[in-house]
C-alpha cells in the first residue's frame, strides 16, 4: 500500500496538512488544515480491508471530529471568552495524553505497522506545536501539569497487562508524551529534538516488526535466535530509554534542561515512569532473547532478512549516543 499512487497522495496531503498548521497564525487555518490531517489519514487506515480497520478508522473519525468541534467552536468565541484551556483539552484528546486517551490503545490493532508509526508520530505533530503556542496563562500551565503527571502513570502501568505489540509500544507513546509536554511546558524547542530522536527509534522498532509480521509477545518467543532477535531486543532497549542506545540521549538532554528550571520537580514522576516502563519493555527483550526458540516456526516463517538494513538500524542506534558519552 505504501507503493501505491493513492497512498502517496494522502501521505503528501498529512504533510502539507502539517505545514498549512505549523506555519499559519490563524486558530481557523489552524482547524483546516487539522481536518485535512483527518481526511486524509481516514482512506490510509481503511487501506487494509478487514473490521479491525474499520473499527479502528470509525474510532478515529468521531474522536477527532469531535475535538476539531469544539475547536472551532472555542476559536469563533474566542472574542467574548477566553476558551484557551477548553482548545488546549481538546488538542491534548486528538494527540492521546492521559486521562484522555481511551481512544487511542483501541483502535491500534486495526493498524499496519506503517500506518502505526505515522499516527505515533506525525499525527501529534500538528496538536503539540498547537499546545506549544498556547502556553500563556498559569492556568493552562497547572493543567498541563495535570495531563503529565496522569501521561506518566498510564503511560508506565497500562502496558504491563497487556499482550499486543502494538497497545505496549502504544502505552509507552503517552509516556514519551509526557517527557515531551515537560520539555514544552520550559518554553523549550527541546521536545522537537526528543520528537525527532523518538520517532527515529520508533521506527527502527516498527520496521523490523512489520518485516517479521509480529503482532504479540507469544509470537516473539516463536523467533528463531539470530541476529535479527539481538537488533529487535536492542531497537526495544533503545525505546525504553536505556544507555547506551539513541532512545537515552533526548532523555538525558530533557533531565538536564529540566533539572537547570524551576519544573524539575517534574523529575520525579517523570524517572518513575521511565523506570517502570523499562519492564515491559524487558520483558519483550527476554522473551525474545532467552525464552525463542531455537528451531524454526514453519507456519510463521520470516521473510529473509537484509542483513545491511539491520547492521544500518543498529548503527543508528547506537552512534549518536556513544559519540556523545565518548565527547
Amino acid at each position: 500500500m505504501l507503493l501505491h499512487p493513492s497512498a502517496t497522495l494522502f501521505y503528501a496531503t498529512l504533510i502539507t496538512s502539517m505545514i498549512l498548521t505549523t506555519s499559519t497564525n490563524s486558530w481557523f487555518i489552524a482547524w483546516v488544515g487539522l481536518e485535512v490531517n483527518l481526511l486524509a489519514f481516514i482512506p490510509l487506515i481503511l487501506a487494509k480491508k478487514n473490521k479491525y480497520s474499520v473499527e479502528s478508522a470509525l474510532k478515529y473519525f468521531l474522536i477527532q471530529s469531535l475535538a476539531s468541534i469544539f475547536i472551532i467552536l472555542a476559536s469563533a468565541l474566542a472574542d467574548r471568552h477566553d476558551l484557551s484551556l477548553l482548545i488546549l483539552a481538546m488538542l491534548l484528546l486528538k494527540s492521546g495524553a492521559a486521562p484522555s486517551h481511551q481512544w487511542m490503545p483501541s483502535m491500534v490493532d486495526g493498524l499496519s505497522w506503517p500506518l502505526f508509526t505515522t499516527l505515533m508520530t506525525l499525527q501529534k505533530i500538528n496538536p503539540l506545536i498547537l499546545v506549544f503556542f498556547l502556553l500563556k496563562t498559569n492556568f493552562i500551565y497547572m493543567f498541563i501539569m495535570l495531563y503529565i503527571f496522569i501521561s506518566c502513570l498510564v503511560g508506565a502501568v497500562g502496558g504491563l497487562t497487556q499482550t499486543s505489540l502494538r497497545k505496549i509500544i502504544g502505552y509507552s507513546s503517552i509516556a514519551h508524551l509526557a517527557w515531551m509536554l515537560s520539555a514544552l511546558t520550559s518554553g523549550s524547542w527541546l521536545w522537537s529534538s526528543y520528537f525527532v530522536a523518538y520517532a527515529f527509534v520508533l521506527s527502527s522498532v516498527t520496521f523490523l516488526l512489520n518485516h517479521t509480521q509480529m503482532s504479540a509477545l507469544n509470537q516473539v518467543s516463536s523467533m528463531n535466535k539470530s541476529y535479527l532477535s539481538l537488533v529487535i531486543a536492542v531497537s526495544i532497549l533503545s525505546l525504553g530509554g536505556l544507555p547506551p542506545f539513541t532512545g537515552f540521549l533526548p532523555k538525558l538532554l530533557v533531565v538536564q534542561h529540566l533539572a537547570a528550571t524551576p519544573e524539575s520537580f517534574l523529575l520525579a514522576p517523570l524517572l518513575a515512569s521511565a523506570y517502570l516502563s523499562l519492564f515491559f519493555y524487558a520483558r519483550v527483550l527476554l522473551t525474545s532473547l532467552i525464552l525463542a526458540s531455537s528451531t524454526t516456526n514453519v507456519l510463521n516463517k520470516p521473510k529473509e532478512t537484509n542483513s545491511n538494513l539491520l547492521v544500518i538500524n543498529l548503527m543508528g542506534l547506537l552512534l549518536p549516543a556513544t559519540c556523545m558519552i565518548i565527547l
